[in-house]
């Protein structure tokens, strides 16, 4: 638990360094992408209106209005992650806007109980409430909206094992706290 924050700042590491893409185009996607789901995340944790009520723990250091500045990291990496997925099969846009926000909604599934298990943050009356699924499949739906209109070139290598190993990991976890 305490490596968390820097698990999460390593992961976008090795992603930037092996996708290759310094550009600004890509720099401004990244920054636009880490402020939206960071600015969604304050939001919910605020109002309680658009995730459900919950509340961050300490696991992932410094906040902002109550919610952890990593936690916009962990939105652009596998919004980033999944995209590149997504594009190493298709390039058509129906396909890159809603695969995937299917896959991040899908992982989600996956994190919430492990989560909430390890404290990194606790839901009201300890029950992930159904919007919770809609909110991360709509913001994501956005996300990869903007992303289809930067359309950058993800390593698809690199996607694949991140997303592929935040799978496995949660997975295993899933099955260690059922």
């Amino acid at each position: 638990m305490p490596l968390s924050p820097l698990n999460l700042l390593l992961t976008l590491f090795v992603f930037y360094k092996v996708n290759k893409d310094f550009s600004n185009r890509f720099l401004i996607l990244s920054f636009l992408i880490f402020l939206i789901g960071f600015s969604v995340e304050a939001i919910g944790v605020a109002t309680g209106i658009l995730f459900g009520s919950y509340a961050y723990g300490d696991a992932f250091g410094f906040k902002i209005f109550d919610t952890p500045v990593l936690i916009g990291v962990n939105w652009l990496f596998l919004a980033l992650s999944t995209y590149g997925v997504v594009q190493y099969f298709t390039r058509k846009a129906l396909w890159l806007i809603v695969l995937p926000p299917l896959l991040m909604t899908a992982l989600d599934y996956l994190v919430e109980p492990v989560a909430m298990a390890l404290g990194f943050w606790h839901w009201e009356n300890d029950v992930i409430p159904f919007q919770n699924y809609v909110m991360w499949f709509l913001t994501s739906l956005i996300i990869h909206g903007l992303i289809y209109l930067f359309r950058p070139n993800i390593n698809a290598k690199i996607s694949f094992v991140i997303f592929c190993v935040q799978l496995v990991f949660f997975g295993v976890l899933n099955i260690v706290f059922a």
